[in-house]
């Protein structure tokens, strides 16, 4: 699910869901008799459809919602890391408090860049290799500092320095970490399974009655799927704390 077109693809959807209703009609005119005598045991599956659909909807919008405030704690967390790493250059020696300022100045808008860059697969390639340069680059800093000065504001320096190359992975993680394939498949079965029951057990003939349903759940899966997707969704995490942080580093 990674890689498709949101809007093509939902728009496939719907016009599946949409099929599938009319299915029901088609096997609700064909079979009448059947329908009609079996109509009571087609309620109750129906029943038990739309609620496993229910379910499994609402259980996988809950894996959406707490991926997406988890890369919205980890953009705080590495911000914060970031700006205790900006205060503690003030331990360094001068030479290099400024050589770990100039290079904080250049890291933190690659940091924001590689969040911001969409799925742009060349771009988020070039921001991943400045990030570990500009990594490489302050550590040997702070290893340079530390070998000289062996004392306790140092090693402040490099404990915050770790962390900051640590939340580097984190954030990674998060935004590779997507709701699986497997539970995707299983959501629009289903919903093609309910179309199909509910269009079959439906007596009127109303057109805005068959696509409700349809309608409806291809929306409910959009929403999870924007949620679900921080690179191109409509619903991201901004990055108001690495900005605000950067204009306070002046960079």
């Amino acid at each position: 699910m990674s890689r498709i077109t949101p809007g093509p693809f939902f728009a496939l959807v719907l016009c599946l869901l949409i099929a599938a209703t009319f299915a029901g009609l088609w096997l609700r005119v064909r079979y009448q008799a059947s329908v009609e005598r079996e109509g009571t045991s087609l309620k109750t599956l129906e029943g038990a459809v739309l609620a496993l659909l229910g379910l499994l909807l609402g259980f996988t919008f809950s894996m959406a919602v707490s991926r997406y405030d988890l890369r919205k704690q980890l953009e705080i967390a590495e911000a914060n890391d970031l700006g205790t790493l900006w205060l503690r250059t003030s331990l360094l020696s001068d030479g290099g408090r400024v050589a770990e300022q100039g290079l904080l100045r250049r890291y933190v808008p690659i940091r924001i860049s590689f969040l911001t860059d969409g799925t742009d697969e060349r771009l988020l390639k070039q921001d991943q290799q400045q990030t570990g340069a500009l990594q490489t680059e302050m550590w040997r800093v702070a290893s340079a500092e530390a070998n000289v000065r062996r004392d306790p504001e140092t090693a402040l320096f490099l404990s915050v320095l770790n962390d900051s190359i640590d939340d580097t992975e984190k954030r990674t993680a998060a935004l590779e970490n997507r709701i699986p394939s497997t539970a995707w498949a299983m959501l629009l079965f289903l919903g093609a399974v309910a179309s199909l029951i509910v269009g079959t057990g439906l007596q009127a003939k109303s057109i805005v009655l068959r696509i409700l349903l349809p309608v409806v759940l291809t929306a409910a899966l959009a929403l999870v799927y924007d949620l679900d997707s921080p690179r191109s969704g409509l619903i991201r995490v901004h990055q108001q704390s690495m900005e605000r942080l950067q204009h306070s580093m002046g960079s």
